[in-house]
């Protein structure tokens, strides 16, 4: 009961925004159901005419079909019935095909809608929610889950004309002879409880199986794609293969179990309507020999009724394991659209632009389920100054950077603009005045000019080759097969990796910002390569507010403030010159680097 209740809210939230869309689907449903019933019950006026038995006087249902064929320009009564059995059959054609469109149409739609509102919320998420959860996860959340939400819409589409057709047929049945009727209800009802049964048991359980496996598998696939580089330097791909393999052994193993039960019962039902119809057959022979002839058109009737009604039952069994099955993947849609995910709430000040310095005032941050990694810090970095930020790895030189972004927020304090809380503004007027480069240069397989765009269409070419030039990476892109429309690869691979960098370089720089904020930007590369992106930056801080995470300290000698952070708060600042003379910790760091 429990998960019937929670099937039918969990369609519900699905439907309700679709109230027109689901009465259209409803109507064309229950007018289909409708013909197909009139089509079983114009076979008793045929078999009635053909047999010379009399029609069914007394009968509601039948005397609207002799209605309708009086309506027909036809004299001779079998041929007028049968014309009209051809015309409901052929209408009920044309509303199916209407149905089937409507549908896809519908279920397309319903799909893609919830695409759109999962992928807009993982994009509006915080920074930390990408953190706690795995990429391949969130691939398959977005991409593979939502497509179930058509096989619900299928399953649920086709069972309320089975169910119209059913309750008609059930109710022509019943008005011909109620003992017949009830035997054909109570094996349809046995039918349904067992396939009920195999829906919640086998086809829901499977089909969660079936989806965690493929979630899973998703994840490995990306991560060992992500890192095939490694994967081969390390000869790890044997281990790889084995965890990829066992997911889809998994996936499959329950894609079997699941399958098969679902076909199961289709077999089990036609065997018990052929044993039915051949028992009641030899049952009216022996029984009432006498009137055999006048009982033709009834036994016809329910011969073709249960023909027609059973494999429908069959199908609702059917549809209704496909439901189950679907329920996984539309439980982890449904989570995912009505679970808070937490963002970093906007400001709703405009930022034109900032007058004299950004402030860290007594700042203290926590990754979540970690130790405090900043502890009561408290730094400033002043409008066209260049500040460098150097320190030992893992010490919270690039968790400022990420504060300053607004990937996270402080858990104490405050960062300020011009005396103001950087939370005050709003998100998106702070990071426009911001050109980011980090050590882990994004490039998309996309043209050189599009990676430096960023796919924007707001840039023209003067301002794409100006942006590269300032980043130095004119040169080598003029020097590409077809410069600045040159294809580079799945994450840039077919650049040298100094390359790759001056492109990052260049989409900083094309937003025309007034900070720009390199995080170990030079770290990966080799000297030569350094040496272009580093002549790059230098040139780009005469004129901007630059804020630079080191390694190597060889590059920021020149910086107007070096900061020098310990464990958790600032140990020194100052110029090279000065935290030379002090003999310090940044001594100390200089004195341990290779020149």
């Amino acid at each position: 009961m429990e998960k019937q209740r929670n099937t039918f809210k969990l369609i519900s939230f699905f439907f309700k925004p679709h109230k027109l869309h689901i009465l259209v689907l409803l109507t064309l449903s229950l007018l289909l159901g409708g013909l197909e019933a009139a089509n079983v019950a114009a076979i008793y006026p045929i078999l009635s005419a053909a047999f010379d038995t009399g029609f069914g006087e007394g009968n509601v249902i039948l005397s609207l079909l002799r209605g309708a064929a009086n309506l027909l320009p036809i004299e001779d009564e079998f041929t007028a019935y049968c014309v009209l059995f051809l015309l409901i059959a052929l209408l009920a054609f044309a509303v199916k095909l209407i149905s089937i469109r409507f549908r896809v149409k519908f279920a397309a739609s319903l799909v893609k809608k919830n695409q759109s509102e999962i992928f807009n919320k993982f994009i509006k998420a915080d920074y930390q929610y990408f953190i706690d959860h795995k990429q391949g996860e969130l691939i398959y959340n977005v991409a593979s889950a939502p497509h179930q939400l058509s096989n619900l819409i299928a399953a649920v589409a086709e069972l309320i004309p089975q169910a119209v057709l059913s309750i008609s047929v059930l109710l022509l049945l019943f008005s011909l002879s109620w003992q017949g009727a009830v035997a054909v209800l109570l094996v349809g009802l046995g039918y349904h409880y067992f396939t009920r049964y195999l829906g919640e048991k086998v086809s829901y359980y499977s089909g969660k199986g079936e989806m965690e496996a493929l979630r899973e598998s998703n994840v490995i696939l990306n991560e060992a794609i992500s890192g095939i580089k490694q994967v081969k330097v390390f000869a790890t791909g044997e281990n790889w293969i084995g965890r990829f393999s066992s997911t889809l052994k998994k996936r499959w193993e329950h894609y079997i179990k699941r399958n098969v039960w679902q076909q199961i019962p289709n077999p089990v039902l036609m065997l018990i309507l052929y044993l039915s119809i051949g028992i009641i057959a030899v049952l009216i022979k022996v029984i009432a020999p006498a009137s055999y002839i006048q009982l033709i058109p009834v036994f016809g009737i329910f011969a073709f009724a249960v023909f027609r009604l059973f494999p429908i039952v069959g199908t609702a069994g059917g549809l209704t394991m496909q439901i189950m099955g679907a329920l996984p993947d539309c439980e982890v849609v449904y989570s995912i659209r009505n679970d808070k995910i937490t963002d970093i709430k906007d400001g709703e000040k405009e930022l034109s632009s900032f007058n004299s310095h950004i402030k860290f005032d007594n700042v203290t941050f926590a990754y979540k389920g970690r130790l405090k990694i900043l502890e009561d810090i408290s730094i400033t970095f002043e409008k066209g100054k260049t500040t460098a930020i150097v320190g030992r790895s893992g010490i919270g030189k690039t968790t400022i950077i990420n504060l300053l972004l607004r990937l996270f927020e402080p858990d104490k304090g405050e960062v300020k603009i011009d005396g103001l809380n950087i939370k005050e503004y709003k998100l998106l007027s702070w990071l426009n005045k911001i050109g980011f480069v980090d050590q882990d240069t994004f490039i998309f397989n996309d043209t050189v000019k599009n990676n430096i765009t960023f796919r924007s269409e707001k840039y023209s070419d003067a301002e794409v080759i100006k942006a590269a030039k300032y980043a130095d990476a004119h040169s080598f892109i003029t020097e590409l097969s077809k410069g600045y429309d040159t294809f580079v690869g799945d994450k840039g691979m077919r650049l040298s990796a100094g390359q790759r960098q001056r492109i990052a370089v260049a989409r900083a720089m094309i937003r025309e910002p007034e900070i720009l904020i390199f995080d170990e930007a030079t770290n990966a590369l080799d000297n030569i390569s350094e040496a272009a992106v580093q002549k790059a930056i230098d040139e780009i801080s005469k004129d901007h507010t630059v804020i630079i995470v080191a390694h190597r300290l060889s590059t920021i000698v020149n910086a107007d403030k070096t900061i020098v952070l310990g464990d958790g708060w600032v140990l020194e600042e100052g110029t090279h010159k000065e935290l030379m003379e002090k003999r310090g910790a940044y001594w100390e760091l200089y004195r341990s680097q290779p020149v």
